[in-house]
């Protein structure tokens, strides 16, 4: 595959992320967030055992620990992530998320000692810059969705990192079978536990959303069926299948389609506003966003090598 056909299909996982903001408040509207996930994770695990449960006869320890991992991180990504969608705005969720890129060289600083180059340092600071209008220069427009939002924000960093290196130089359908299927196994655990502690009244629930319980609306069907397959299988199975052919910034700069594809439907389906100090911080973000990604494609140019 081609580095412009994985980014594509990167392009294309991302628009379906965005939309999955959407279906995920919808869920969310008659289901408790982890319980939601949960219900979630199990549909997309059936499923994916249902299509490629064959491909796991003769899984080698390596590649059950690699997913495992990669699960978790996932799993717990997608945790905070649901939690945030349930206490703030779709679109400023989407648009905190979309500050993975600039923190992907800083984690990779703290766990490989990468040098953090000079374009990623001013992404770094323009998407914080950003952050800072986003949530209101007096922060009085800070929520709890927002800072649970933030915290998603170096578990899909530290996922973005590891599934590069777990998938480099792994070629074939069934690999990428096997790790899609050992992703859902690695993230249902934390997220179940979750439930248990914090929705089924093992103790009291800290805010009344998290003791609703599930009621089988359309609208959760919906949501679920959409999260559940197109948005957990498909996104995780392109993400496992393309991203070993680009890299991690390259697949997070495809993936600032997310963001806008979920303002666009957040103000289009569910009529979200977006005030101009918001649209002007999300601008800045996106902005440090493309500052880390095409400096250094730019500095890769008048080197005149690779990037």
């Amino acid at each position: 595959m081609k580095v412009w056909q994985a980014d594509l299909a990167i392009i294309g996982a991302a628009c379906i992320w965005g939309l999955s903001f959407i279906f995920t408040r919808w869920g969310l509207d008659d289901c408790s967030p982890a319980l939601f996930l949960l219900c979630r994770f199990a549909l997309a695990l059936g499923v994916s055992l249902i299509l490629f449960g064959r491909f796991l006869k003769g899984l080698d320890s390596q590649t059950v620990r690699q997913g495992l991992v990669l699960g978790f991180l996932m799993g717990t990504g997608y945790l905070l992530q649901t939690y945030s969608v349930n206490f703030t705005e779709v679109s400023r969720a989407a648009f905190i998320a979309a500050m993975t890129l600039p923190a992907i060289p800083v984690v990779s600083f703290i766990l490989f000692r990468e040098k953090v180059k000079s374009h990623n340092l001013v992404g770094v600071i323009m998407a914080l810059v950003g952050l800072y209008l986003l949530l209101d220069p007096q922060f009085t427009g800070l929520r709890s969705g927002d800072i649970i939002a933030l915290l998603s924000v170096p578990m899909w960093a530290l996922y973005l990192i590891y599934i590069n290196v777990y998938t480099e130089g792994r070629e074939g359908f069934e690999f990428t079978a096997r790790l899609l299927i050992l992703q859902f196994v690695g993230a249902i655990p934390l997220v179940l536990l979750t439930v248990i502690i914090f929705e089924t009244g093992l103790i009291a629930p800290l805010h009344l959303d998290l003791g609703k319980g599930l009621t089988l609306s359309p609208h959760f069907v919906i949501g679920l069926l959409f999260c559940g397959i197109l948005a957990s299988i498909g996104i995780v199975f392109i993400q496992t299948a393309c991203q070993k052919y680009t890299t991690p910034l390259q697949a997070m700069l495809c993936f600032q389609f997310e963001p806008v594809s979920a303002t666009v439907a957040a103000v289009l389906i569910l009529g979200e506003e977006v005030g101009m100090k918001a649209a002007l911080g999300a601008m800045v973000i996106i902005a440090g966003v493309l500052a880390s990604e095409l400096g250094g494609l730019w500095l890769a140019r008048k080197a005149g090598g690779p990037r």
